[in-house]
């Protein structure tokens, strides 16, 4: 059952999330490899999509498709009314393989010569892709079109993108995404679960941290490495929390459990909740037998589940799953 409300409550939250979407792009649909985009205007083929991984690290986000550019200077062009009035906020990820400016205009038509406010400029670094995001509340006029310019660094030779929103924003919204979304712990043990919230709509507020108590005890919240159950968002703003919190000793070994904590707004007017779901493993060690049994595999893993190199392990709990011809056992070790 509570697996049946969580889909359900992740359903109404992205629901709410992009109610107010007026463009989500993935490149997913009806595009062919190696031809434009559809539904951007981008007539010197320097944008191109790309299905599936291929040379030069160009790989999707999600799904199976992308747009890149290899060329020094592209542009590409996309239909979209933005009224003066509105609020707005772009985001997409981006990776390449050396850097790329990235600005996003906007303009009453399809082309350089009508793109005439720039709305924001990005860095795109090499390396893992990441989300580049930027909040518009300024625009000088209504348009008609927005604009994607990029342009390469010295030794940079591609740049790839996906994912591409743009959200009209509300006065309050909050959202919160998980680092680790499982993991495993024994009776009495202690978990870190840390998390990303994000201050989606317009206006300042302040998160009260709220968690359930129903399997877990002894709690601490740390947001930005600070001690403390509430905390300030300005609009656009993200901080990390980490939530420290002891499985209560009575619950049995094999159980499946978890930990929802609630981050509500000071003006009572929007939440979000995190889930952390918990495997109960069995604390005791592993019993010695007459005729031992065959390992077939040994894992280590810290407290968060997290799996380690058990020859360079730090000090700390951790917790060791053996696979052996006769089943599975598990034990917690402590490395001093």
């Amino acid at each position: 059952m509570k697996k049946i409300l969580l889909t359900l409550s992740l359903i109404l939250s992205m629901t709410m999330a992009f109610a107010d979407s007026v463009l989500i792009e993935g490149f997913e649909y009806a595009n062919h490899d190696l031809t434009p985009p559809i539904g951007w205007n981008c007539d010197d083929n320097s944008w191109l999509c790309g299905y599936q991984p291929k040379d030069h690290n160009r790989i999707p986000h999600t799904g199976n498709w992308y747009a890149f550019t290899d060329a020094d200077d592209a542009w590409m062009f996309m239909e979209l009314y933005m009224g003066h009035d509105l609020k707005y906020r772009y985001y997409y990820w981006a990776i390449s393989d050396g850097e790329y400016d990235v600005e996003v205009w906007a303009g009453s038509g399809p082309s350089t010569e009508q793109m005439t406010q720039l709305l924001f400029t990005k860095t795109v670094n090499s390396g893992e892709y990441e989300q580049l995001s930027e909040y518009i509340e300024n625009l000088s006029t209504d348009y008609e079109y927005f604009g994607i310019h990029a342009i390469a660094h010295e030794g940079a030779h591609y740049l790839t993108i996906d994912d591409v929103y743009i959200d009209m924003v509300v006065k309050y919204a909050i959202a919160s995404t998980p680092y680790n979304a499982d993991t495993i712990l024994y009776p009495g043990g202690q978990t870190n679960y840390t998390f990303s919230v994000q201050n989606l709509g317009y206006e300042p507020f302040d998160v009260i941290i709220q968690p359930s108590h129903e399997y877990f005890t002894d709690f601490h919240f740390y947001v930005e490495g600070n001690q403390c159950t509430m905390f300030h968002l300005e609009p656009n703003e993200s901080k990390k929390v980490t939530a420290v919190a002891t499985l209560k000793p009575d619950i049995q070994a094999g159980a499946s459990v978890w930990l929802d904590i609630m981050l509500v707004l000071d003006c009572d007017c929007a939440t979000s909740m995190t889930t952390l779901w918990v495997t109960v493993v069995e604390p005791t060690g592993l019993t010695e037998q007459e005729n031992p049994n065959e390992v077939l595999q040994a894992e280590w893993f810290d407290l968060t589940g997290k799996k380690v190199d058990p020859n360079n392990l730090k000090a700390g709990v951790y917790i060791e799953r053996t696979t052996t011809d006769k089943g599975i056992t598990t034990r917690k070790i402590i490395r001093h």
